[in-house]
């Protein structure tokens, strides 16, 4: 039996929604499969049709002692479920309750017989949190999920930066088994961007089978099922397909799954393909009757300026019209001074040449960085339509962080433990010794404090 977590730092970013249809899928290929949902949002339960009411048993009743394992699971979708609710909002708030210790979960797992199931995947809420905390504590690997965007590269460091302490406190055996990358676009560049970062940071832990952007994904945890039971047939299920094929290759138990995974995908695939290679040589047919009309058409064109017309066989150039691709490249340059615009929203138009002052403090910022850090940050940097700068001032900052619309500013912190910006989530994240702090405004301005 192995436990599984999954977690990051950063919300939104397809945890819930990963954890859900890789335990279904698991489910279809045979295994047997529990998931656990230690977020207090309980959407991992709603993503199963689930809604406890206060005096059904779950997690809360499990982490406490007042119930055990089999009185708080509920199963569809062949898949034994431990619901959350809002109650474990209150549990968290109690310092002293059964629920406040970090291995209340690991000692619930325990009781467990070893070869009941095959996985036990565990849902974490989106901060390190007690119940969080309870998840790292449990788990022998953990899967960290994150989206296309800038957000959530900052989740995952932030949280690969927590594990040593985790490892050394709680629980030895900790260690991040894979990066998986969600709600992938990869005709965005910043996507794409992103996916390489993460490559050259964390190597083979990124998996190399994505989640691409899919909306039936999304459509079937909102009517409570997973994508298997709502679209089979969909891109969606056969992008979590494949990638539990590489789960169960990282995690054993690869043999199966080809027999249960991937059958799926072969139907398609002859069906989409075969027809193509009938259609190529049709073109190439039609190209033979052309070069003999080109050899008539001389004998009328000769009325008119017959050399201005002989070019015309340049225009047999025209199916080296590959030169489709070029415009991609073309089109990439014109995307990276708009890198962040998924991450800034601000129309082009606001984009403004920075004098030299302005870019002194970005070449200032830049130079505090390692080089593996400065190409991101010269792009952030470049799109911002001004930037000013100010003097260090923990006290003050902490205040202007606590006041700040967190929906519009975002604060970036670097202090002498790390070579790169994080983002500030509570306000005792700005301390000393303390280099530098960013505060970044969604409609394109930033504030440097060094």
């Amino acid at each position: 039996m192995m436990i599984i977590g999954f977690c990051n730092l950063k919300g939104g970013v397809g945890k819930t929604t990963s954890c859900q249809n890789i335990a279904a899928a698991l489910a279809k290929s045979g295994r047997r499969i529990a998931v656990v949902d230690m977020d207090p949002q309980s959407n991992l339960s709603a993503g199963f049709g689930l809604s406890p009411s206060p005096t059904d048993p779950q997690v809360f009743d499990l982490l406490s002692g007042a119930a055990e394992w089999d009185d708080v699971i509920t199963q569809r979708e062949g898949i034994d479920i431990v619901p959350s609710s809002l109650s474990l909002v209150m549990a968290e708030l109690n310092d002293n309750g059964p629920t406040s210790k970090r291995t209340a979960l690991r000692d619930a797992l325990s009781r467990i017989e070893s070869d009941r199931y095959d996985y036990i995947l565990l849902d974490s809420p989106p901060q390190l949190g007690i119940f969080t905390q309870n998840v790292l504590g449990a788990s022998q690997k953990i899967i960290v999920p994150m989206d296309g965007g800038f957000y959530s590269l900052f989740g995952l460091r932030l949280l690969d930066r927590s594990m040593a302490t985790f490892r050394e406190r709680l629980n030895p055996g900790l260690e991040i088994g894979g990066i998986l990358m969600t709600n992938y676009n990869p005709r965005l560049y910043i996507s794409r961007q992103i996916y390489e970062e993460v490559r050259k940071q964390f190597g083979d832990l990124l998996f190399e089978s994505y989640i691409r952007q899919n909306i039936s994904i999304v459509e079937a945890s909102s009517v409570g099922m997973s994508i298997f039971e709502y679209e089979p047939k969909s891109k969606g299920a056969e992008c979590y397909r494949t990638v539990t094929d590489e789960f169960l290759r990282r995690f054993g138990g690869a043999e199966s799954s080809h027999a249960a995974v991937n059958p799926p995908e072969p139907e398609t695939v002859p069906e989409s393909r075969e027809p193509e290679p009938v259609r190529e040589p049709e073109p190439e047919i039609e190209t033979l009757p052309e070069v003999p009309e080109t050899e008539p058409e001389p004998e009328q064109v000769t009325e008119a300026p017959a050399p201005e017309k002989t070019p015309e066989p340049e225009a047999v150039t025209a199916p080296e019209i590959p030169a489709a691709p070029e415009p991609a490249p073309v089109r990439e340059p014109e995307a990276k001074p708009a890198v962040p615009s998924p991450i800034v929203p601000m129309p082009g138009e606001k984009r403004v040449t920075l004098g030299a002052y302005e870019e002194s403090i970005k070449q200032d910022v830049l130079d505090m960085l390692p080089e593996a850090e400065k190409g991101m940050w010269m792009q952030l940097l470049s799109s911002v339509t001004d930037i000013s700068r100010g003097e260090v001032d923990v006290r003050s900052l902490r205040e202007d962080f606590e006041d700040s619309d967190k929906d519009r500013y975002t604060f970036y912190v670097l202090n002498d433990e790390s070579d790169s910006f994080w983002p500030v989530m509570y306000s005792d994240q700005i301390i000393e010794p303390l280099r530098c702090v960013i505060k970044w405004d969604e409609y394109g301005s930033a504030e440097v404090f060094m």
